[in-house]
């Protein structure tokens, strides 16, 4: 599946901690509701839900609503909350529409493109598999990648680190459509699925992959959140005569979007490793042969880096120790480093929900902010609002860095400079 591009949503005035509180959270059983549509530039009309951790998506799937007899659902991840539905092509065009001119003059320019780069010439003359072909290989094109796999979807939707340009991130999501209803009537929403005859790089078959077409006179999210109860060739009654607090489920029928709260990745993309969805087995050649020996590399140097900091943190004690036995009173630099390390842990695994970090993070993450703070300070830093304020994001960065709950860290970051300024404080007497 290709990387969801950024939409042209614009910034929700709302705080996302606020945002989400007004999202259903799903509950399998009990709930009287499960969605909600909040009509705005954000989540559209579609609607949606929200996990407080990826470790509930199965019990989401195991639900009666996920397992409707006779539906067949495909899934889309996306790194970001505030992706949407929209193709490559789309962001041109300043509604987010393909219409049928812009389709047809890209794919006849790609055709003269690819003259004598084709393996096969005659796929010039398959429209559909260039398409796919194309958006293999980064062109611009009406498709969108879906998954009859829920679990590659997840994937997709944790397998990439936030970027540190970006802005906060607290939820990544997986869209699910209906894909047996698009089959019934592909011709009065105009969302045509294509699942491509040719595999040549093995990703579709592995992903369980297939595409749709974007309709050519509205956005995916816009047809399904009317036709199934406007269009009088195929209207659903039960959407028509339900009351605003039942719509939601029901048009959850159609497609959804589930909010699943951004934290634990690492241990996600463990868990579906396990079940054999990862770089190597998703992408079968030799980027994701590469990318696969990178993510075990890297967590495998990072343990290692855990224990050398942990046998490193013994012997400085214990230097600190011997020292503080010879000269009475006195504290050596490297026992007030020792002692600011041991301060910035504790701060770091107080605070309720911070044991959804893995302590072996917590570790680093304490080593990183403590250099991390020396390195950015100047003289009276500790009397000076700017420089602290630097800090501050300083430490947000390095907080977001090891997936430190998002909800805690302005608390945990002011906290943190207090450690400093007293161990500045210290320095100085």
């Amino acid at each position: 599946m290709s990387e969801p591009i950024m939409s042209s949503v614009a910034v929700v005035t709302q705080q996302p901690s606020d945002y989400f509180e007004q999202i259903p959270q799903w509950r399998a059983e009990g709930s009287t509701k499960r969605f909600e549509i909040m009509a705005d530039e954000l989540s559209g009309r579609i609607p949606v839900t929200r996990l407080e951790s990826w470790r509930d998506f199965t019990e989401l799937l195991e639900s009666d609503f996920f397992n409707r007899q006779g539906v067949q659902l495909v899934f889309r991840g996306h790194r970001r909350f505030d992706w949407s539905l929209m193709p490559t092509l789309g962001r041109l065009t300043t509604n987010g529409i393909v219409t049928e001119q812009l389709a047809q003059a890209q794919l006849e320019r790609f055709k003269r493109a690819v003259r004598g780069r084709l393996n096969d010439a005659a796929m010039v003359d398959e429209d559909d598999e260039l398409w796919s072909v194309g958006q293999h290989h980064g062109l611009m094109t009406p498709l969108l990648d879906w998954t009859y796999s829920p679990y590659v979807a997840l994937f997709f939707a944790f397998h990439k680190d936030d970027s540190k340009e970006e802005a906060a991130n607290p939820y990544r999501a997986v869209y699910v459509l209906n894909k047996s209803f698009l089959t019934e009537h592909e011709h009065e929403t105009g969302i045509r699925l294509w699942e491509p005859r040719r595999d040549d790089h093995g990703r579709l078959v592995n992903q369980a992959g297939l595409f749709t077409f974007s309709p050519t006179d509205a956005t995916i999210e816009n047809k399904l959140a009317t036709v199934p109860a406007d269009d009088e060739l195929f209207e659903d009654e039960e959407l028509r005569s339900a009351s605003e607090d039942e719509q939601p489920d029901i048009l959850a029928r159609y497609i959804c979007k589930i909010y699943i709260r951004n934290e634990e990745r690492d241990a996600c993309l463990r868990h579906l490793r396990r079940m054999n969805v990862h770089h190597a087995s998703l992408f079968p050649d030799l980027l994701g042969a590469s990318e696969y020996c990178n993510v075990i590399t890297t967590e495998v140097e990072m343990a290692a880096a855990v224990q050398q900091r942990g046998k490193h943190h013994e012997v400085t004690i214990t230097e600190s120790v011997t020292a503080t036995n010879q000269v009475d009173a006195q504290v050596t630099p490297s026992a007030a480093t020792a002692a600011t390390l041991t301060s910035i842990e504790d701060v770091l695994r107080q605070p309720a929900g911070a044991e959804q970090v893995e302590p072996g993070r917590i570790a680093l993450m304490a080593e990183e902010l403590a250099a991390s703070i020396a390195k950015n300070k100047v003289v009276d830093w500790e009397t000076r609002d700017a420089v602290q304020a630097r800090l501050r994001n300083v430490v947000r960065v390095v907080l977001r860095k090891y997936g430190y709950p998002q909800v805690l860290r302005d608390e945990v970051a002011e906290r943190v400079i207090e450690i400093a300024k007293l161990d500045a404080t210290g320095e100085q007497s």
